[in-house]
């Protein structure tokens, strides 16, 4: 359809129409950028929630400083890319295991996959999509929207469900967190496709918490698949209340990075352990101060 076209004040053009590079190049994740639109992605939306701070001091301060990866984000890009390259070469194949590398988790993988080979069927095994980079305009936002999905798949009865790959130890808190993530990209393919997903997909190789597993058993509205030694498939049906609480947040999140709202999450474990800026958190808890005359 022809485009209603409208100029963008800070962009100097019509966004609807921008091609991918014009609106990556036209956008960006620091809304104090003037002559820019905010973009904003899976990652930078969950990092904000984490700690606007956090956010500040990553996508604002540092932009341009690439933080090196850590051991686990290393090995959360391994497996990735080995489900990846599983989607993109498997043929038809019905027995899954030879076609992963030969590694521990790529066996629980296999496992994994096979399962909904075997309870969807053989003609549900490839995705619809994985790992494609996608990017748009959201004009209700005034925002362009970036990212890459894991997979999307089709379930069996013919609907969208969208897959998340997640490693690392795995909790009742990890999927919450999932959640939120799965009805962001589940915005995301509404908006450019027009499809509702009906269905999120965990996949979770490195699950190994029995009561996890006890609980995800325990409710008679999910569907779950283990491997032989570790490794969780859970499937659920789009929840309203989820989706919600995930656009009431989103909403909130716009408006709060859009007002420069930077303040901190402290907790006394978890950011020194995991975050690289906390020793200027930690200065200002303390109430330390530099006299920059000397």
């Amino acid at each position: 359809m022809p485009c209603d076209c409208v100029i963008h004040p800070d962009t100097g053009i019509c966004m609807k129409c921008a091609t991918d590079e014009q609106l990556s190049e036209l956008s960006s994740y620091d809304p104090t950028d003037e002559g820019k639109v905010l973009r904003v992605s899976k990652s930078s939306f969950m990092n904000y929630e984490y700690c606007p701070r956090q956010y500040y001091w990553d996508k604002v301060i540092l932009k341009d400083l690439r933080m090196p990866p850590s051991d686990a984000m290393v090995r959360g890009t391994y497996v990735h890319q080995g489900l990846e390259d599983f989607y993109e070469t498997w043929d038809g194949q019905h027995h899954l295991i030879p076609l992963f590398p030969e590694d521990e988790v790529f066996e629980t993988l296999a496992q994994l996959e096979q399962r909904r080979l075997e309870e969807w069927g053989i003609e549900y095994c490839p995705p619809v999509e994985a790992e494609k980079k996608r990017i748009y305009y959201n004009e209700k936002y005034d925002i362009v929207i970036t990212g890459m999905i894991d997979g999307v798949v089709r379930h069996e009865d013919g609907t969208l469900a969208i897959l998340e790959l997640k490693t690392g130890n795995s909790n009742q808190s990890k999927i919450s967190k999932t959640r939120k993530e799965l009805c962001f990209y589940r915005m995301v393919l509404n908006d450019m496709d027009g499809e509702l997903a009906t269905r999120f997909i965990y996949v979770l190789p490195d699950a190994t918490d029995s009561k996890l597993l006890q609980s995800l058993l325990s409710k008679k509205s999910k569907t779950v698949w283990v491997g032989k030694e570790a490794g969780i498939t859970l499937v659920e049906k789009v929840n309203k209340r989820s989706v919600s609480s995930f656009e009431s947040r989103f909403e909130a999140f716009l408006e709060r990075i859009r007002n420069h709202e930077w303040e901190m999450n402290w907790d006394d474990w978890r950011c020194p352990q995991w975050c690289s800026f906390n020793m200027s958190c930690e200065e200002e808890i303390a109430g330390v101060t530099f006299d920059d005359t000397m």
